[in-house]
């Protein structure tokens, strides 16, 4: 029994290696019937853990390099699975939790005599990232154990050695400009066991849940309507590169929570009377599930105003930022951005930047397993900090830090002297909600020595925090004042730890 099928595939591979095959097409490669989209019971709720699928058809040619440009918004958690390594994923040995999706390709064997079409499936893995990416992904494709399995028996074809081997790739992941995700596969083989090989579709699904944790992996951006658009790039071994898109429209916007906490400190040891430099620190803070958050401006109080010479005086150009190339006399301070997402924070200097308007703009420089560039326009009378368009992210904690020296900010008072700095913070979410938040500064530097601190207190919130569709406004306002105290104090702890 086990000698038949062998003498089989022997004759089948040694009719193909006689036969000449048909060359690769000069032609340019195609991309057809592209479908990018979440899948599922609400499938298209916005911000809703869900399966992404996506699905390509290729034609006239073998495609070598694939790059799928996922809308802004559509993010996954590297951080929801354990990770594969390299070697495990070459081994096809990846930890079974570290499964994050499947993928399926449908090919050709194109020998004259006998064009052979073949399915593999296989499982897509969260593949330990290399220096700089957020994330990478590792591919197993398992084709069937013999081009004559099935239909020969299941019991034959499991006693027969592969004739096909597993085909192993990776994908690497980019941030693009606009804060959507590249996912790039390179050198697709176009040859299976030496019969040249066209990949005639390909359909990927990304888990909105991980199956092995039960970890929320894919989320859907949180804006609404759309479209979300995912952009499709196919590189052929010959001809020309193909190009197309898919959309899809997100609803439930409304659905969405959004209220995002907000907290301040000032001050610092000989940095608190009338007419001196100090150190001024702002964050903001959000829960994972809330909608992402688009705008934020923040206004300086009047016991605070910038230093001229400071803010008149060197400037970064937009060229140095963007190569992240900055002179040291133009940082201010220094950010900080926490997310879900990251097993780090990103951290980088606060730079004056040169813009088209009259005041400096703050640029933001983060860096880490990704690199973010950020960018807020600066006004006085009154002093604010306006950032516009920031990523559709979770970001637990954003922290922009002035420090002294330079000192940007100065007193025009003693700030130890009650009340405590007002600061006021107006936000606007993805989801098209609107809010804002006044936070007293806790001040630094004051009481014996200059070693103590004050500030409002927040007082002790016990009730559990409910999520309503629909809420009074000051139902909601007293909801977020306890919230933001909440808060302010679970950060606290974590940090004294």
């Amino acid at each position: 029994m086990r000698r038949t099928p062998r003498r089989l595939i022997g004759l089948f591979i040694a009719v193909a290696a006689l036969a000449w095959a048909i060359p690769a097409s000069a032609q340019a490669l195609t991309l057809s019937n592209l479908a990018a989209t979440p899948t599922g019971t609400d499938a298209t709720q916005a911000g809703g853990h869900k399966d992404f699928h996506i699905h390509m058809d290729f034609g006239a040619g073998q495609v070598k390099d694939l790059t799928v440009g996922l809308p802004p918004g559509v993010i996954g958690n590297p951080n929801a699975a354990p990770l594969c390594t390299v070697d495990q994923l070459n081994a096809d040995a990846c930890p079974p939790a570290s499964r994050v999706g499947s993928v399926s390709a449908n090919a050709t064997l194109t020998v004259v005599v006998l064009p052979v079409p073949v399915t593999v499936n296989g499982d897509l893995y969260n593949l330990t990232p290399q220096p700089g990416e957020p994330a990478r992904f590792g591919i197993v494709l398992r084709p069937v154990d013999s081009l004559l399995c099935p239909p020969l028996p299941q019991v034959l074809c499991d006693a027969l050695p592969p004739v096909v081997p597993n085909v192993v790739l990776q994908s690497g992941v980019q941030l693009r400009p606009d804060f959507g995700l590249d996912t790039v596969i390179k050198d697709i083989p176009n040859q299976t066991s030496g019969l040249p090989t066209t990949i005639n579709s390909q359909d990927i699904t990304l888990f909105g849940i991980a199956p092995g944790t039960g970890k929320a992996f894919m989320r859907n951006p949180t804006s609404c309507p759309g479209p979300h658009t995912t952009n499709f790039t196919a590189v052929p071994y010959t001809g020309t590169t193909a190009t197309g898109t898919a959309s899809f429209n997100t609803t439930g916007c409304e659905n969405l929570d959004f209220s995002p906490a907000f907290t301040a400190e000032v001050g610092g040891t000989g940095q608190t009377t009338n007419g001196v430099g100090t150190t001024a620190s702002t964050a903001i803070l959000q829960d994972d599930d809330e909608a992402g958050l688009h705008d934020a401006v923040v206004t300086v109080p009047p016991d605070l105003n910038p230093n001229a010479t400071v803010f008149f005086g060197s400037h970064c150009s937009q060229p140095d930022f963007l190569a992240s190339a900055c002179p040291s006399n133009t940082v201010v301070g220094f950010a900080t951005a926490a997310s879900p997402l990251l097993a780090q924070p990103l951290i980088g200097n606060v730079v004056l930047v040169n813009s088209a308007g009259a005041f400096p703009n703050l640029g933001l420089d983060l860096q880490g397993a990704l690199h973010l560039l950020l960018q807020g326009e600066t006004a006085i009378n009154p002093n604010t900090v306006t950032f516009h368009g920031l990523p559709d992210i979770p970001i637990a904690r954003f922290q922009l830090t002035f420090t002294n020296p330079p000192a940007l900010l100065g007193t025009s008072r003693d700030l130890c002297v009650p009340p405590s700095p007002l600061f006021h913070a107006a936000f606007t979410g993805y989801n098209g909600a609107s809010t804002s938040v006044d936070a007293s500064a806790t001040v630094d530097g004051c009481g014996p020595g200059g070693t103590g601190n004050v500030g409002s207190k927040c007082k002790k919130h016990k009730a559990k925090k409910k999520k309503h569709k629909k809420r009074a406004a000051e139902s909601k306002k007293k909801h977020k004042k306890k919230k933001s105290c909440k808060k302010k104090k679970r950060h606290k702890k974590k940090h004294r730890r």
